[in-house]
């Protein structure tokens, strides 16, 4: 996805009212979850970051762990936008960052924190042309699961260009300078946003990525089986 839009009150009346459009929708089956994968593959060779392969997806052995959500964007019942997130706690220690950054990662999870682990950003090319607060849209679940599932934090895997995006939205902070990362050519740095301590900030920053109780209800479901 392109460099988002700078930020403004118009920048974020036009995120608001796309949020109006908006369907977040969690795929639930082996149909939908093509979709994203499909989703995901596209998206990726248009930008250079995947080799073609002969299946048309891009997918990895974190698909279906008990702790993982792939989330999508649907705008006009279209799938726009998905991402995947994963619950990471002592608990449900598997994640693809954690395989990836066991350095960094692991210490953070055997210290008891309750952990929103970011993977698997994509969109359709065309739709984000259209909606170019797409990607303000789709990140925003980060901040919708965290709050949902209690989190002291949340962890995403980041190419170089995107880490500007990153340190001004979500006041995040690098851990590592950028590592070979699985199914991509593109090496990627791990960043860490303090949930617990700079949700006020980010929200008071851009309102739209608070969230209600039945928000997180209706995009994750029951959170008591992966709360601490």
């Amino acid at each position: 996805m392109n460099e988002p839009v700078r930020p403004s009150s118009r920048f974020s009346d036009g995120v608001r009212r796309l949020l109006e459009k908006v369907e977040y929708r969690r795929a639930v089956d082996d149909v939908e979850l093509e979709k994203h994968q499909r989703l995901r593959y596209d998206a990726n060779l248009r930008e250079g970051v995947i080799e073609p392969n002969d299946t048309g997806r891009l997918t990895d052995q974190f698909e279906n762990v008990a702790n993982g959500f792939n989330v999508g964007v649907y705008i006009d019942g279209q799938l726009s936008s998905a991402l995947r997130l994963h619950v990471l706690s002592p608990a449900h220690p598997r994640s693809v960052l954690r395989q990836n950054y066991p350095d960094e990662v692991t210490p953070l999870v055997e210290a008891g924190n309750q952990i929103i682990d970011v993977t698997r950003l994509a969109a359709n090319y065309d739709v984000a042309r259209r909606y170019p607060h797409l990607l303000y849209v789709t990140v925003r679940l980060s901040m919708v699961a965290a709050s949902h599932f209690d989190a002291d934090l949340i962890l995403a895997g980041i190419r170089t260009e995107h880490i500007p995006f990153y340190k001004r939205e979500f006041l995040a902070t690098q851990l590592t300078e950028p590592r070979p990362y699985p199914t991509v050519t593109k090496p990627q740095c791990l960043f860490k946003i303090d949930y617990r301590r700079d949700r006020e900030a980010i929200i008071q920053k851009h309102p739209f990525h608070a969230s209600t109780p039945a928000e997180g209800w209706a995009v994750f479901g029951d959170p008591s089986g992966l709360l601490p």
